[in-house]
């Protein structure tokens, strides 16, 4: 339910900067101040941090989960480049993709660690139908879509950083499990996603010069990093529980059951959700229980 309100956030951040990677770099920089904050005044997740620090070295934890992060920072710099290419309707379509791929391949795989799930038929029913809810959801702004030729390659960029982030949270799951803390699993994704994400603003610069635009002084537009700290620890907390599959779904339904909301409350350029919006939303829910449904032959426990 965050991930609107940190849309909007990190939205208004860089209209403001005209810069959407200085945005995103500010964001994730946000979080990890926060989070820092939050272990100079935790003994339990100073604790936690050792012990990923100490299974990290020890080898009990791989080293390839460290760098989730990243795979978060690379989402991030495709919202910020590929959707003004592309549009915002065929980005958010191709990142579900993206998402739902990854779900799949990464359950049925058992990648970071968590227990393996076949994709059985109401699993793939699910996915289908919640592909099916996001083209109907962003219908309305299909026309505002370029040439097919120009958005190809943006749109599969999109996907591909909509399944990195399918991997992102399996290997979150991974580091959660061996701190004992999802929190330290968030603070480790913002570190290094920080890290990326400030060395590909300074990349840029370097290349191709700042905006100018002076930092905007009103504090509620730094609260991105805020919304993406309770977004990461949530979803590493149950991504052991739900499995990759379940928990892209579920996001994806809040997001867009959110964003409604959102658009109502507080409306942005001057437009209500429609009845399709309104009606993909729905079918996400659908999506979401069909999915979840127990294999036939197998009961509750």
């Amino acid at each position: 339910m965050v991930v609107p309100v940190q849309a909007r956030l990190n939205g208004e951040l860089s209209h403001r900067l005209d810069d959407g990677i200085a945005a995103a770099a500010i964001s994730f920089s946000g979080g990890l101040v926060l989070l820092s904050l939050l272990a100079f005044f935790s003994p339990g997740l100073r604790g936690a941090l050792r012990r990923l620090a100490d299974d990290s070295r020890d080898g009990r934890l791989p080293r390839r989960y460290l760098p989730a992060g990243v795979l978060g920072g690379t989402f991030a710099l495709a919202q910020s480049t590929a959707a003004l290419v592309t549009g915002i309707a065929v980005f958010t379509v191709s990142a579900i993709a993206g998402q739902t791929l990854g779900g799949l391949i990464v359950d049925s795989r058992g990648i970071g660690g968590g227990p393996r799930q076949r994709p059985g038929a109401a699993r793939l029913t699910g996915a289908a139908v919640i592909l099916a809810a996001a083209v109907v959801s962003a219908l309305p702004r299909f026309a505002d879509t370029p040439a097919p030729a120009t958005i190809i390659l943006p749109a599969l960029a999109a996907i591909a950083a909509g399944f990195l982030l399918g991997v992102q949270q399996a290997m979150n799951g991974a580091t959660t499990a061996a701190s004992g803390s999802p929190l330290a699993a968030t603070w480790l994704n913002f570190l290094v996603g920080a890290v990326f994400l400030v060395a590909v603003w300074g990349a840029k610069t370097l290349v191709r010069g700042t905006a100018g635009h002076p930092l905007p002084t009103s504090l509620w537009v730094y609260l991105g990093g805020l919304c993406g700290v309770v977004f990461i620890g949530a979803s590493a907390f149950l991504v052991r529980r739900i499995g990759v599959l379940l928990l892209s779904m579920a996001s994806i339904a809040g997001q867009l059951a959110s964003s409604i909301a959102l658009d109502f409350l507080v409306p942005s350029g001057g437009r209500s959700p429609s009845v399709l919006t309104i009606l993909g939303a729905l079918l996400t829910f659908g999506a979401v229980w069909i999915a979840s449904r127990p294999p036939r032959g197998t009961t509750a426990k």
